[in-house]
């Protein structure tokens, strides 16, 4: 195992030593702060190399599966995975490789040296994780915090309570304890402005999205209740997270992608897309990247009715899901941030119908530039007014 020690600690060796004692403390090391930081760079490699089964009982569900996708593949063998909203444990650590010169698809792969450490005790971790409830309570977690997008820690405390009921384990000392020291409470906590903070991971700007939320807080009701399964939904599937596709808007979304080629893994992600995309649109805000699903496969769609369905099929799905600037509340409910496709088509439809070699899809445009589709009106009153 010291091929193994010399690898793992040569990836720590990159990080200040702040950054280490920050992967000592997740990883449960038992490593003194007061030693150099070749000293402490040893002695934190050979815990991972020496303990594995201690540190992945406490990495994210999400990590684990990864690993073991890593590992039936084998050792320095690229897997070809899509690109999440955010980095993994194993990633951020560089225990994992990567390669991501291709914008479209990131490859990862397990290097030897951590394959013979992890391969033995995967499995086992990931029993333990769905036996203990560890992996349920990161679905709480996650699921408030995708629902929420940032609540004070005070508030994230109260609605977890509601969790610790309905499963009904223990004592809700020990609960608090066990949620404290839960992967997703640990990477999820923030200090805002002197003030402690849970955010949704995918989140790249806390600071401001709770200034924001603040703003909006004059506007609407506080934080909106969600049960707790529909909590458990919004949490589950990391990091692809979807949510209300049960609903008749999610439904209708689903058999929208089905019957433009897409299978179910493709429609999952690009639900997930669709919700966290439409996250930070307001008003007057381009809303271009939710429809993504269509335009993607745009030279295959020939009728101008179908595709004004299919926007609109996404428009509904999207407003019946909750927003972040909104507190958790959905533009729906609030009739706010709404993404909303113009009806004024007339001039366009008579365009496509009059000379169909100039094509329905085109690239985006500036506002006021010629339209690409070859109009001669500017983007802004053609194909760029179909988004709001």
């Amino acid at each position: 195992m010291k091929r193994s020690t010399e690898e793992i600690s040569k990836a720590l060796e990159a990080f200040p030593k702040m950054d280490l004692e920050d992967i000592r403390n997740f990883f449960g090391a038992a490593v003194p702060s007061r030693v150099c930081k070749r000293d402490f760079v040893e002695q934190l490699g050979a815990f991972i190399v020496d303990r594995p089964a201690e540190w992945l009982g406490r990495m994210p569900e999400r990590d684990l599966h990864l690993l073991s996708t890593l590992v039936k593949a084998g050792p320095d063998v690229p897997v070809e995975v899509d690109y999440p909203d955010y980095p993994s444990v194993l990633e951020t650590v560089r225990l994992l490789s990567s390669d991501n010169s291709d914008p479209e698809i990131q490859r990862l792969w397990i290097s030897k040296e951590l394959y013979d450490v992890v391969a033995p005790h995967l499995a086992d971790a990931l029993e333990a994780g769905e036996k203990d409830g560890s992996f349920e309570l990161d679905r709480a977690i996650l699921g408030y915090l995708n629902l929420y997008g940032a609540l004070p820690a005070a508030h994230m405390r109260v609605v977890m309570q509601d969790y610790w009921e309905y499963t009904g384990r223990g004592r809700y000392r020990d609960f608090l304890r066990r949620f404290e020291e839960a992967p997703a409470a640990k990477l999820c906590r923030y200090i805002i402005d002197g003030e402690e903070y849970f955010v949704a991971p995918g989140i790249s700007d806390p600071e401001s999205l709770v200034l924001r939320q603040e703003e909006n807080a004059e506007k609407i009701d506080d934080f909106p209740a969600y049960s707790v399964q529909e909590v458990l939904e919004a949490g589950s599937e990391a990091p692809f997270f979807t949510f209300r596709l049960g609903s008749p808007q999610g439904q209708a979304l689903l058999g929208l992608l089905h019957d433009l080629g897409y299978n179910d893994a493709e429609s999952r992600r690009d639900a997930h897309d669709i919700w966290m995309t439409s996250q930070m649109v307001e008003e007057g805000d381009t809303t271009e990247a939710i429809f993504a699903s269509v335009n993607r496969v745009q030279d295959e769609i020939e009728s101008f009715d179908f595709y004004n369905e299919a926007m609109q099929v996404i428009a509904d799905y999207a407003n019946i899901l909750p927003k972040w600037l909104l507190m958790g509340h959905c533009p729906d409910e609030v009739h706010m941030m709404k993404v909303v496709l113009r009806s004024d088509s007339g001039q366009l439809e008579r365009i496509v119908k009059e000379n169909p070699t100039m094509g329905l899809f085109v690239p985006a445009a500036p506002l006021y530039a010629p339209c690409p589709c070859g109009s001669g009106l500017s983007y802004k009153f053609c194909h760029g007014k179909y988004m709001n």
